[in-house]
């Protein structure tokens, strides 16, 4: 059982700019008031209880107004409310539910899985609130069962005055400080975080599995797993969307599932397609063409499974949650079936029917569910401004979303359509054409939505999705004809590309036709796709070897836009800064740049190591002096449009370059300019190449401790010559080397490995595995059957550098960080090294002026974290430096050289002597940086740029 806790505000929390007071003495008032007219309370109506009681304890007390919730409809339908009494709001986004029930009701019965399922419903809406005045309980509806694990109760109406603390997390002003939130997660209740999708997914699993066993039991051999699944998507979609429709209260005739599950067994499937029949001849949409695309018309399905799966779209299998189709949105619907696809339907044996996890497969498609904050962000500014500039007939406009996935852009652009295109007294009408009766939802769907993916799946449950949105009762629906969503492949043109689906781009469809084209296109590397890129060579300007596949969607989705059309997609931010982005940067420059957010490392995808960045685009071949930017720091906001209201601000595009851009405000712009025209580059300096370690091949066989170094010189002395002192980017450190003592049998090719016996033996164990694979080297024209079975491979030109004194450096770091070596030690790669001596190139390359740069030019990783490759370290300005000057770094990097290897022989003990140490050593860090700044002639202001960039990093390193 849970360890119920309390944890207290503070005073200084508690004065949340109210008066305490004040709203303690409201409270006991109205209790007071409650208790001197319990009798007439309890007789009145819920309304009256609303009214009366509850609008003065959310208003009165807790500091809500009236502006802050919406009041809405009751129940209507059996067993449940159609929508929670009251959804209290903050900047527009719902907080919390309260279901209200008058006094002396039992929430038990009544209210709790209710007003918990509507918030699941849905989604994003953490809490939900039942109550009677006389009760209440606050839930925390992600929690597993949630409806038993009560966060908060008050058992009667005295509890608020003596747990008035508690009571207080409920005031508006804590709730814009997300005290409740914090307090949930503290104890534990949000770290399983579920929501409706969920159940919703795992119900949906059982039905596809039911269906799956039956059909192969009833007809052994007749389908195919494919022509299985398009017979049971088929069924399912149907079957949402006449859910959709009763709860919706639009249902032909009020015509339900339930009816149908009533029959007999040997009924209930030959009933259920006479339900698909009549929603067929009402809404004459392709959803329910009789006999189409498959035999789910034709094929018997057993009755107990039919009723099991009708039972299963009302409620959940554990009976916690009840499906209210009409208020799960279509995002919810959209993840859902994003985690459906992510499904695979395999046989076994004995010929059933199982799911097997087949995200990885999604992964490899590169395509991730956007959330629902980032569709709302981009539509708004593509689809949103167009509308409100009012300079395109708004009726004409034409929205595209090449790789439409579920449908949650279009679903969104369609929203906005619907909200924008017509007055309310347009909106009355009714229309006819040669299908009969029809709405505006319709006609945005024939006239204005277009939609195109590789994944038919993903096309059928978007034209479901855009279906549901545009269900209403009588009207028919569009045909398949009529719905611009088509399934292809939006890269490839040419239909003589075999085996790729080819999208021709033609018709209502052709090039230069589309206002609007935004979305989140797949993120696939460039290896997996080695199959197309001739073609993609041929026919994109942009193209470059090592390009990712998103970056050519900019190329096609421009193509497809008209004059001053507007762009907008989610993609990664690795363009902005990597070598092959630099056609794509220069594609780009040529059109009218709106804004740019980059999102860093921040987790927006949280099933994917992806850093993505939006980009919003204006179709008019000339520069923007005012680029909105926004580097994005936290995903914990309210709302991303007021969040880069408030952060952001603007540059001249011009002045972005063709180099990477660095969309950091101007200030900190012009300090990159000004430091990369301070010198020579590292490399023309010191006069030495900056290269990658050592690759070891497909295992760790090569690298050895010094116990087996020892054993192996016993027994030939030879053996000494072929092995290396040896380091993993891990052991390096700012100005210091924690070695682990391994070694590297370095075999390269051209070493006859019967000169080494002793070694010859021991590798010989690893023999099989030592052995070169095919390999993705294959994939980028790599030959890795070159390599003898004991040579490791990529072992390059450079290798005696290794014994040089040089500067080492590990991949990544959350600042420059770099040591000296001068004890041979090969690196292993993708740590790097530069031959050099010189302590004075240490000290500038640890420092924060350095370590500023690059930040500003280095591809990021999570976590904060740079990626310190060569062709970033490359570019390092070296400026010129009085002898004496360099005289004081090479002192002062000898000091702090010092000082790491005195605390490295102390160990990791606190003692006395580590303290003064490290304190010696931040005091010459702070000393190196002070002559740093001095050497680049730096003013104060630019200086506290730096500070300010790198703090946060050197605090954490």
């Amino acid at each position: 059982m849970r360890k119920k806790t309390y944890v207290l505000l503070t005073d200084d929390q508690l004065r949340i700019m109210v008066n305490e007071a004040e709203i303690k003495r409201q409270l006991i008032e109205l209790v007071k008031s409650f208790r001197a007219n319990y009798a007439q309370h309890k007789k009145e109506l819920e309304s009256n209880t609303e009214t009366k009681l509850i609008e003065p304890l959310f208003i009165d007390v807790l500091g809500w107004t009236k502006n802050d919730f919406e009041k809405t409809a009751h129940a209507r339908r059996e067993g449940k409310a159609g929508f929670p009494d009251y959804a209290f709001k903050l900047n527009g986004r719902t907080v919390f539910y309260v279901e209200v029930k008058k006094v002396g009701v039992d929430l038990e019965k009544e209210a709790n899985k209710q007003v918990i399922s509507y918030a699941l419903s849905v989604g994003g809406v953490p809490f939900a609130i039942s109550t009677n005045f006389e009760e209440l309980r606050i839930f925390c509806v992600e929690e597993d069962n949630a409806v038993n694990n009560v966060f908060r109760v008050f058992k009667r109406p005295e509890d608020y005055i003596e747990r008035f603390h508690d009571l207080l997390y409920l005031h508006k002003e804590n709730f814009k400080q997300n005290r409740l939130l914090k307090l949930a997660e503290e104890e534990g209740r949000l770290k399983k975080r579920v929501s409706i999708d969920k159940p919703l997914l795992e119900d949906l699993m059982s039905i596809r599995n039911m269906i799956a066993n039956d059909i192969e039991k009833r007809y052994h051999g007749k389908y195919e797993l494919n022509e299985r699944e398009e017979i049971i998507q088929r069924i399912i979609d149907r079957l949402i969307f006449i859910r959709k429709c009763e709860d919706a209260e639009i249902n032909p005739e009020n015509l339900t599932l339930k009816e149908t599950r009533n029959n007999v067994q040997s009924n209930v499937y030959p009933k259920l397609k006479i339900l698909f029949k009549e929603y067929d001849n009402i809404y004459n949409s392709g959803l329910f063409a009789i006999g189409k695309d498959n035999d789910c018309d034709k094929i018997e399905i057993e009755g107990e499974i039919v009723q099991k799966l009708i039972d299963l779209l009302y409620k959940s299998k554990d009976g916690q949650y009840f499906y209210d189709f009409e208020v799960i949105g279509a995002d919810i619907l959209g993840q859902v079936y994003e985690q459906y696809l992510g499904k695979i339907l395999a046989q076994t044996k004995s010929g059933k029917s199982k799911l097997t996890d087949g995200q990885v497969h999604r992964k490899e498609q590169g395509i991730f569910y956007t959330p629902t904050y980032i569709v709302d962000y981009i539509v708004d500014n593509t689809l949103g401004n167009l509308l409100r500039d009012r300079k395109t007939d708004a009726k004409r406009i034409k929205v595209l979303d090449p790789a439409c996935g579920s449908g949650s852009f279009l679903i969104k652009a369609f929203d906005y359509l619907k909200e924008n295109l017509y007055s309310e007294d347009e909106a009355r009408l009714h229309r006819i054409d040669e299908q009969g009766l029809y709405s505006i939802k319709t006609a945005i769907l024939k006239d204005n939505i277009y939609g195109v993916d590789l994944d038919a799946k993903a096309v059928e449950i978007t034209k479901l999705n855009l279906l549901l949105k545009a269900a209403e009762k009588y009207r028919r629906l569009p045909e398949d004809l009529d719905l611009h969503i088509r399934h292809g492949n939006s890269l490839i043109n040419d239909e003589s590309v075999a085996g790729f689906n080819a999208f021709k781009w033609e018709g209502q469809f052709q090039a230069g036709s589309f206002d609007v084209v935004i979305g989140n296109p797949p993120y696939v590397r460039q290896e997996e796709f080695s199959e197309i890129k001739t073609y993609l060579q041929e026919n994109y300007t942009i193209y470059h070897g090592m390009s990712d596949l998103f970056v050519y969607f900019f190329e096609r989705e421009m193509s497809l836009l008209k004059d001053d059309g507007r762009f907008g997609m989610i993609v990664s931010n690795k363009w902005l800064r990597a070598g092959y982005g630099a056609s794509l940067r220069r594609f780009i420059s040529r059109f009218w740049i709106e804004e740019l957010i980059d999102f860093g490392d921040l987790k927006v995808f949280p099933e994917a190591t992806i850093y993505p960045c939006i980009i919003i685009i204006r179709k008019l071949e000339k520069s923007n002096p005012r680029v909105r930017i926004c580097r994005v720091k936290t995903l914990d906001f309210l709302s991303l449009e007021k969040y880069v209201e408030e952060n952001h601000f603007t540059i001249n595009q011009i002045g972005l370059g063709e180099k990477e851009w660095n969309i950091q405000n101007a200030k900190a712009n012009r300090l990159i300019e000004k430091l990369e025209s301070s010198g020579q580059q590292i490399e023309d300096y010191v006069k030495g190449e900056i290269n990658y370690g050592i690759k070891t091949g497909f295992n760790e066989a090569f690298v050895i401790d010094e116990t087996t170094k020892n054993r192996l010189i016993i027994a030939d002395n030879n053996s000494a010559e072929i092995i290396k002192p040896f380091l993993i980017g891990a052991e390096i450190k700012r100005y210091s080397i924690n070695s682990k003592n391994l070694y590297l049998i370095f075999t390269r090719r051209g070493i006859n490995i019967d000169n080494y016996p002793a070694i010859k033996n021991y590798l010989g164990q690893f023999k099989e595995r030592l052995t070169p694979k095919k390999n993705k080297d294959e994939k980028i024209g790599r030959k890795p059957g070159d390599y003898k079975w004991y040579e490791i491979q990529d072992v390059i030109a450079y290798h005696e550098e290794f014994k040089k004194p040089k500067i080492v450096w590990g991949n990544l770091a959350l600042r420059s960080s770099f040591a000296y070596d001068d004890k041979g030690f090969y690196v292993n790669a993708p740590g790097c090294i530069l031959p050099t001596d010189s302590k004075y190139i240490l000290g500038l390359l640890n420092s924060r002026l350095i370590s500023f740069y690059l930040k500003s030019i280095c591809a990021e990783r999570q976590g904060g974290y740079i990626e310190q490759k060569p062709v970033y370290i490359r570019r390092i300005p070296i400026a010129p430096v009085p002898e004496s000057k360099q005289q004081l770094m090479n002192d002062l990097v000898e000091k702090i050289l010092f000082l790491n290897a005195r605390l490295g022989e102390i160990g990791i003990k606190k003692t006395g002597e580590s303290a003064k140490i490290n304190e010696e050593i931040n005091l010459t860090d702070a000393e190196i940086n002070r002559l740093v700044y001095e050497i680049y002639g730096l003013t104060k202001e630019e200086i506290q740029i730096i500070e300010e960039s790198v703090s946060s990093a050197s605090e954490r390193n």
